[in-house]
């Protein structure tokens, strides 16, 4: 035994020829890599992976190299019957429940894809299980002793009866079809065929039952070189197929065949005696115990044969060498980066350059498929690539299997890995198992390693590192009375490197880093397309642009200021660089826009909400800090603003009162540090931006102290987005927001120049103003949401998106009316404005002048009055509960009934202020309304945040009112407002046509 094993070890290294240069294949291409892994006794799986001038791509190959042997031997395989395909894994599970060990196992010959039926011969434990149609076709045999010939068996199979034999031209265990051109008629099906005959037109089936002589000498199942006897248990003149009873057999012939044939078998009685006789022209046959066709011969005495399939494809094939050695062969196809496949006729030279000097095509494309047992593992594992992206479900297939058993006795080492491709440098671990005699794992003794051809170097424990240049190794364990052996190739300069986020695997092409952050990156090589095992230690690693440090593992640290640079990653001459941009981030501190509970107001100093527009900077809420120092001078109250960890810097919107007062903030409390925040020596809106104390943990306390002059002690100022950062920096720039619609399905990204991600509650998705749900992936910047199903209305799907600086930007999509829709106007045909003023009637916001057929009048003037209801309407207000506000205007009396609680609803909200005149301030509600009056309380409507656009376009910007500027710049960065002829007419009337569309745009 202990021979045997050594014998296989020794077969494998052989298999594995060492070089330190590449080498090449005539019929593959140059080497890249090699390996061979003993599996059983006798037996070695090689594995070899080339690289293909001609296509640019890599070839993979998988062998099995077996020394006939009587403890592994052949095993021809197929399903439950002849006829049941089953994949690789299938036949070998039934193998092991029979309790072989399936040492390995390779695809078989040709079948029919819709039956399953076998195309050439199929022999196992000697009994013949189908033959061929042709004498011509070619198999392989094996002996009990595992030795294996190829040849043509050119069998002669007949039957007799009544005194006269019968050629068997229908075969046996094949579907029965029609004679022609000497194939099909007369046909044997046992039960090993299937279940039932499969026959589906009329016909004489005769059942049989072989018979036992009692010597022990006569088969009872078909066998070349020998006789069967049977005797008939019944003939049947059969419509369709019959069941095929076990260990019976039935020889059939079609009704239409010839009639002689059918009254020679109508004749036969239970009881009657049918002989069948294989004699082949090769009297090697005779003693085959297991064969199987194959495709075709395509090396005979070491010469490639000449005519095969140009295709190139994945490929099966079996070979023997001159002392006997068989090579089951397997080369994948189809799969660029793995294998692009081979033709048969360089198959058939690369099995001559394994050494075959006979070899036999199987079949291939699909159905290569080629598994083993490793000596870790209880059961075979396929080890190739099916080209269908999973294993078919093919006629038969060719097995090695073994009954040996666990013998404990020590008698080789199995190497995990067993081969690696590493980059100069890399290192990978090496562990040495114990192989007994019969090559299970068991015990093994302490070993020492060495590198025993090529480059490199391993320690004492197994831990090989790769050498400075490129080759093939072989690093081996000894325990010095056994070994085992790793294959290893070493590459110097890879094809490419890439880089990945350690700690997420998302590949980086660029990094977005703050000041001071770190990323853990890892470095990749690849040569060949093939994945090369590296450690991040086998790269070299540095940094330009002073945006920071790396280390040897790949560590990098943003410096702490922003800028740009690059990261160069490189390897053996090959080098991959890296954008690196290091910029500040902001975050939102306090918005102002809630309960604002984190100021704690006192007598002399306090925090209230502020809605007015004209004192909010950013939403649609500010905080009022009314301020009286009184005798102290000093103005206080307490916060509870917590600053996030590594933030240095605090920045806010103030809106002074010119008083030339301080506000001071206090950092970390009771005896903390008071630092300046702004001088109030200014009115209006100004952004402040200071450094906080080191260590800022929190804001605990705002004063306002005095320092101003005569009656300066009190007043009134405002603050908006208070917000931290780790360096100086200020925001104005709004997100980007791309946003799709296709059906029932809306996309959209959300990006910022600041902030690299914006969290959910930012976000506001509403589809006709109302809101809509959606999924936000915050990472990577993406939203996804399901729309209500088209209908015959016009709808606005609508996203705003906020950043932590309180910029906002907004964009919309349109959906279009399932069908064709007419307009509920009389006067709306073919105006340019019906789709808004269909949208403003569906939702109920205008039904015009009522009636049968109501009127819209896009093209008239809209009275101020008239203006105000209709937005409250589209507001979806509830004019009533408004009814008790009392308004300031003189003319109030002029304000019809019908839209009186509409105009205090935008008193009420703020949106309608009036203008002042020497009679007092006017509402003018019959008085119609410009576009800039209209703007303007339509942008008061929004939140505060917006991007403004340069109005300087439009040759009448000049006219637009100071007072709309704000409005008119922001409606006309957002489309709501257009302009006509490079015009905004901000002093135009506006018609009820342009209110259909200002009001459908705002949403």
């Amino acid at each position: 035994m202990n021979k045997m094993i050594r014998r296989g070890v020794a077969l494998g290294l052989a298999l594995a020829v060492t070089v330190t240069a590449a080498s090449a294949s005539n019929a593959l291409g140059w080497d890249l890599h090699k390996s061979s892994v003993p599996i059983s006794q006798g037996t070695a799986l090689g594995t070899n992976i080339f690289w293909s001038d001609t296509y640019s791509d890599l070839r993979t190959e998988y062998f099995v190299s077996y020394t006939p042997n009587t403890n592994v031997v052949p095993t021809v395989a197929y399903g439950d019957k002849v006829l049941s395909k089953a994949t690789l894994s299938g036949m070998a599970q039934s193998l092991e429940s029979q309790g072989k060990r399936v040492v390995s196992g390779l695809n078989g010959d040709w079948y029919v894809m819709a039956t399953g039926a076998t195309t050439g011969l199929v022999v196992t434990n000697g009994g013949v299980r189908a033959t061929s149609y042709y004498n011509d076709s070619w198999a392989i045999g094996f002996n009990a002793d595992g030795t294996a010939f190829i040849g043509q068996p050119g069998l002669t199979t007949t039957v007799s009866f009544g005194g006269q034999s019968y050629p068997l031209t229908g075969a046996i265990n094949k579907i029965r079809q029609a004679y022609k051109n000497g194939v099909g008629g007369l046909t044997l099906m046992t039960s090993d065929f299937s279940a039932t005959t499969q026959n589906t037109k009329p016909g004489v089936d005769v059942v049989l039952t072989p018979v036992d002589d009692g010597t022990g000498t006569s088969p009872l199942q078909p066998t070349i070189g020998q006789t069967v006897r049977y005797t008939v248990d019944q003939v049947l003149e059969s419509t369709s197929a019959i069941p095929i009873p076990e260990g019976k057999a039935v020889l059939t012939l079609n009704g239409e065949e010839d009639a002689n044939l059918l009254a020679a078998l109508r004749a036969l009685q239970p009881g009657s005696e049918v002989t069948l006789s294989i004699t082949a022209a090769d009297a090697r046959w005779n003693t085959v115990t297991e064969a199987l066709g194959g495709v075709s011969k395509i090396v005979t005495n070491g010469q490639v044969a000449s005519g095969l399939d140009p295709s190139r494809t994945a490929c099966s094939a079996v070979g023997i060498k001159a002392d006997g050695t068989v090579v089951f062969y397997a080369i994948d196809g189809k799969q660029s980066g793995h294998s692009v496949g081979a033709t048969i006729s360089q198959v058939a030279q690369r099995l001559v350059e394994l050494g075959c000097v006979d070899a036999i095509s199987m079949d291939g494309g699909g159905s290569t498929t080629i598994g083993v047992t490793y000596p870790d593992q209880n059961g075979m594992q396929v080890v190739n690539k099916p080209s269908d992206g999973a294993q078919r479900s093919n006629s038969t297939a060719i097995f090695l299997t073994t009954t040996l058993q666990p013998t404990g006795q020590l008698a080789g080492y199995y190497i995990t890995p067993s081969d690696k491709m590493l980059l100069a440098g890399a290192q990978v671990q090496l562990s040495a198992a114990g192989l007994d005699s019969s090559y299970y794992l068991t015990q093994g003794n302490p070993v020492g390693w060495s590198v025993t051809s090529g480059g490199g170097s391993v320690s004492e424990t197994g831990l090989y590192t790769a050498g400075t240049e490129s080759g093939f190794s072989q690093v081996t364990a000894s325990d010095g009375l056994y070994t085992g052996t790793a294959y290893l190739t070493t590459v110097k300069t890879p094809d490419s490197i890439s880089v990945s986020n350690e700690s997420t695997g998302a590949a980086v092409t660029s990094l977005n880093l703050d000041p001071g952050q770190q990323v853990d990156l890892k470095a990749s090589a690849v040569y060949r397309k093939l994945a090369l095992t590296a450690q991040d230690t086998c790269f070299t690693w540095s940094v330009s642009g002073g945006v920071g440090t790396v280390d040897q593992n790949g560590l990098f640290t943003a410096g702490e200021k922003s800028g740009t640079g690059t990261l160069t990653v490189s390897a053996g001459g090959k080098t991959t660089t890296i954008q690196v941009s290091v910029a500040g981030h902001i975050k939102t501190l306090e918005n102002g826009e809630g309960d604002l509970s984190t100021f704690i107001s006192t007598p002399s100093l306090t925090a209230a909400p502020e809605t007015g527009l004209d004192y909010v900077h950013n939403g649609k809420q500010s905080v009022k800090l009314a301020y009286q120092a009184g005798e102290t001078g000093v103005a206080s109250l307490s916060t509870s603003l917590s600053i996030p960890a590594g933030e240095s810097w605090l920045g806010m919107w103030v809106y002074g009162d010119g008083s030339g007062n301080t506000l001071m903030a206090t950092a970390n409390g009771q005896g903390g540090q008071q630092f300046l925040l702004t001088a109030l020596d200014f009115t209006g809106w100004r952004y402040v931006m200071v450094e906080l104390p080191q260590g800022t943990a929190s804001i605990t306390e705002l004063s306002v102290v005095y320092g101003g002059g005569e009656g300066k002690q009190s007043g009134v100022i405002w603050l908006d987005q208070l917000v931290t950062a780790n360096e100086q920096l200020t925001d104005t720039t709004a997100p980007t927001i791309t946003i799709q619609a296709s059906g029932t399905q809306l996309t959209a990204t959300v990006s910022d120049n600041m902030d690299k991600t914006i969290p959910q509650g930012n976000l506001t998705l509403t589809y006709d103003g109302a809101p809509l749900q959606f999924t936000w992936n915050e990472s990577a910047g993406t939203l996804s949401a399901t729309l209500p199903a088209a209908d015959n209305g016009y709808h606005r799907v609508t996203l705003v998106a906020g950043d932590a600086s309180g910029n906002l930007a907004r964009a919309s999509a349109d959906i279009s009316p399932a069908t064709q829709r007419t307009s509920p106007f009389g006067d709306m045909a073919g105006h340019w404005a019906e789709p808004y003023a269909t949208f403003l009637y569906d939702q109920g916001i205008s039904q015009g002048t009522g009636g049968d057929v109501p009127q819209y009048q896009p093209n008239r003037n809209i009275t101020r009055a008239e203006f105000f209801a209709m937005v409250a309407h589209w507001m979806d207000l509830d004019p009533a509960l408004y009814s008790g506000v009392e308004l300031p205007f003189a003319d109030k009396d002029q304000i019809p009934d019908w839209a009186i609680n509409e105009v205090k609803a935008m008193y009420s909200l703020g949106l309608l202020q009036g203008a002042e005149t020497a009679g007092g301030v006017m509402c003018n509600p019959t008085a119609t309304i410009t576009r800039a009056e209209a703007i303007t309380l339509l942008g008061r409507i929004q939140a505060k945040g917006y991007t403004q656009a340069d109005l300087s376009a439009f040759t009448d910007a000049a006219q637009v009112p100071a007072w709309a500027a704000e409005y008119t710049g922001i409606l006309v960065a957002q489309g709501v407002v257009a302009g006509t002829n490079d015009q905004i007419r901000p002093n135009g009337l506006l018609t009820r046509g342009e209110v259909a569309k200002l009001l459908y745009a705002m949403l």
